[in-house]
């Protein structure tokens, strides 16, 4: 056990820097915990932060017996050490791992440390939300559907596909006997940690209990984590070749090498635009030859590890020709939606002549609504689903829109694919909502408004349109208006993507810049209509819209003179390229 005593319940282990602006809702998230605090320790380890984050763990630790704080006595680059050190000086028999601006749920996280004990499990899983500026999504609903125990981790469907900190909590035992650590890369170092960690586990607990809060905020600088696709891409590469070698269950590294291949590659390489549009796609191809070479040289064929009929296209496309490849992404990208027809109650996707070498594509389940019906002196909602035979429906629930958090589940009656909703209960707190049907254990489908049409004579504009239903009791708001930076800030963060113009009536554009660049700015300027607009250092303008900008204090993470960075994707401004370079390297570590 690492020579310590192991005396607490539970340790939460928060790896700190530069996080004051969110400390104190994290800190407060633990201490409205609904445990005993006798049986808690929550350990803060700071990477020397240069803002006041330090000060105010002091102050936290002096004021409760179960915070502790520990600084490091020199930067590491990364949450890896603080982490590994956490879970070294722990006195808990159970661990997690929270980020330094996220935050805890006051029941659901005690009640799965209560769960995971009575049941003796090695490693638990709760139901985790990515909070974002205009929306609340769930995360890793397959870890996360329901109250199960005496789970074997690895064999739980789709577990590997979430391989973050966010809701799990483990035995400290099973990271120190296998001597299980952070590695400190800039990406994927939480793939690596999770992957040994679940498929070394030998039990699990799982809720559907609300656990744990992600702080996607505009606010929060850590979106600047714009690590680009080539850089993932080789980062993946490595844990790939660490993760094929190591002695994990046969069917533990069929799932993990699966979700590096699908995902990791086919999904979040391939399938995007920024593949289609790049004018050097060899470097793409030459990284998915090395992860097959990779596969190969372990003995293994690589459409072993190919499990989705949409990835399982994607690949075979791949095989026929690299023109066909690029033509089917661009049309599962652009035009999938717009071509679907309905055969033997199942939704099929409508490939073009000449993708037909390849098995159509079918959808699991989708909803339509087919109006309100009068039966038997009561109002019913009417729910058409079109199912293959093995889609087994779980649940009908009406979710926020935008808010996937608040939502209520109803009763209903499936008859011959007609599903039937009272009308009477289709409100929620005075919310607007989706409808949404859970299908086999996890998955879902928000309800659409329109059957799916494949007409190619004309183009039906509403295709994807889902079924948004308005609450007539809400109070209505009252529109907002656009936010804007009144005073130049040193330098701003991009958090959507800008254009910077030669005048300040954005009248002559000269340039794009993407999301998550850090511009340097020296003035501030209005329109004839007040309009307040920022003056970079290279003398063009661009908004001041808080929606599209956010003010960055580069002192928070650097206190040190760069060194001369060559980086092919530089910011806009060139006198300040070293500089910003080396901060964006700090910064993608974080």
């Amino acid at each position: 056990m690492g020579g310590l005593t192991i005396n607490k319940l539970i340790s939460i282990v928060v790896s700190v820097y530069n996080k004051e602006k969110f400390l104190d809702k994290c800190i407060q998230s633990i201490i409205g915990l609904n445990i005993d605090k006798s049986q808690l320790e929550a350990i803060f380890v700071d990477d020397v932060s240069t803002d006041n984050s330090y000060s105010i763990l002091k102050k936290y630790a002096d004021e409760y017996d179960y915070i502790r704080c520990i600084q490091l006595e020199e930067n590491s680059g990364g949450p890896a050490d603080p982490r590994n050190l956490g879970i070294q000086e722990a006195k808990g028999k159970y661990i997690t791992i929270v980020d330094a601006d996220d935050w805890l749920e006051p029941n659901g996280y005690p009640n799965l440390i209560n769960q995971m004990e009575e049941h003796g499990s090695d490693i638990g899983f709760g139901q985790a939300f990515k909070n974002r500026n205009k929306d609340i999504v769930k995360v890793a609903n397959f870890a996360s559907y329901k109250k199960a125990n005496g789970l074997v981790p690895y064999e739980i469907y789709k577990i590997f596909r979430g391989m973050g900190p966010w809701g799990k909590i483990f035995k400290r035992s099973t990271a120190i006997d296998q001597n299980i650590k952070f590695r400190n890369l800039k990406f994927a170092e939480d793939k690596l940690f999770f992957a040994e960690l679940i498929s070394k586990s030998k039990s699990a607990s799982m809720t559907n209990e609300h656990v744990y809060h992600v702080n996607r905020y505009s606010d929060n600088i850590s979106l600047v984590k714009e690590t680009d696709d080539i850089e993932k891409a080789n980062f993946n590469i490595e844990v790939l070749k660490d993760l094929i070698k190591m002695d994990l269950p046969k069917y533990a590294k069929k799932q993990i090498v699966s979700r590096i291949v699908e995902m990791d590659f086919i999904s979040r390489v391939f399938i995007k635009k920024s593949f289609l549009k790049s004018n050097n796609k060899d470097v793409y191809y030459n990284m998915f030859e090395e992860v097959q070479n990779i596969i190969k040289e372990h003995g293994y064929d690589i459409e072993d590890f190919l499990e989705n009929e949409r990835y399982t296209n994607a690949f075979h496309a791949y095989q026929h020709s690299k023109e066909h490849f690029e033509e089917y992404i661009k049309f599962m990208l652009y035009n999938a939606h717009a071509h679907k027809y309905i055969k033997d109650n199942v939704v099929h996707f409508n490939y073009p002549d000449k993708f037909n070498y390849l098995p159509t594509l079918t959808s699991k389940c989708v909803a339509v609504h087919d109006g309100t019906h009068y039966i038997n002196e009561t109002f019913y909602e009417v729910l058409h689903v079109y199912k293959k035979p093995d889609t087994t429906i779980e649940a009908v629930e009406l979710v926020k829109i935008n808010d996937e958090s608040t939502r209520k589940a109803l009763k209903y009656e499936i008859h011959d694919n007609q599903i039937y909703l009272k009308t009477d209960d289709l409100h929620l707190d005075n919310y607007d909502f989706n409808i949404v049907i859970k299908f086999n254990d996890f998955e879902h489908s928000t309800v659409y408004a329109s059957h799916p049409i494949d007409n190619k004579n004309s183009k039906f504009k509403n295709k994807s349109a889902k079924l948004d239903l308005e609450s007539i009791n809400k109070a209505k708001k009252a529109p907002t208006k656009p936010s804007y930076l009144t005073t130049p800030p040193s330098y701003i963060v991009t958090i959507k993507k800008a254009n910077l113009y030669h005048d300040v009536n954005f009248t002559d554009q000269v340039k794009s810049v993407a999301k998550g660049n850090i511009v340097e700015i020296v003035s501030i300027e209005e329109t004839v209509n007040k309009t307040p607009r920022l003056i970079t250092s290279d003398g063009y303008y661009i908004s001041a819209n808080t929606d599209i900008v956010t003010p960055v204090n580069l002192d928070a993470f650097i206190n040190e003179q760069p060194n001369q960075v060559n980086d092919e994707h530089s910011n806009v401004n060139s006198k300040s390229n070293n500089k910003l370079s080396n901060i964006k390297n700090r910064l993608l570590k974080r």
